[in-house]
């Protein structure tokens, strides 16, 4: 099963729009459709975020591999972006899943800058 199958797969079962997936991401429904298509993929980013919309594992929806479902309760994001049928709040809701990624990328920023300093300091000639 590739990604196409897989995305389809999760949009079924979920019972969701191209439309509303194209609008909770920022795309167009054709990109969606042409994700379904095998056409196009999405970029690291897209894919990121149209894994947690869609409340499964970044890694099994790009490759098959792993759970199919992330250790949050599968139900809570569904429930939190699609139960607002006018979009009211989905500002809100994405920005909080962007700031949610951007916690992540700054203490993985963190991790390495504190790796390239040890580096440094055990690399250091001595004099």
């Amino acid at each position: 099963m590739g990604f196409p199958e897989r995305l389809q797969s999760i949009i079924e079962e979920r019972q969701i729009s191209k439309y509303k997936i194209a609008k909770a991401i920022d795309i167009s429904a054709s990109t969606v459709s042409n994700y379904l298509k095998g056409k196009t993929k999405p970029d690291s980013t897209k894919l990121t975020v149209l894994s947690r919309l869609l409340g499964v594992n970044k890694e099994w929806l790009q490759t098959g591999e792993g759970s199919k479902y992330t250790i949050i309760e599968t139900d809570t994001i569904y429930t939190q972006i699609f139960q607002d049928p006018e979009g009211k709040h989905m500002n809100e809701k994405l920005i909080l899943i962007l700031d949610r990624l951007t916690e992540s990328m700054r203490e993985k920023d963190q991790q390495i800058s504190i790796l390239l300093n040890q580096m440094n300091t055990s690399v250091t000639p001595q004099k």
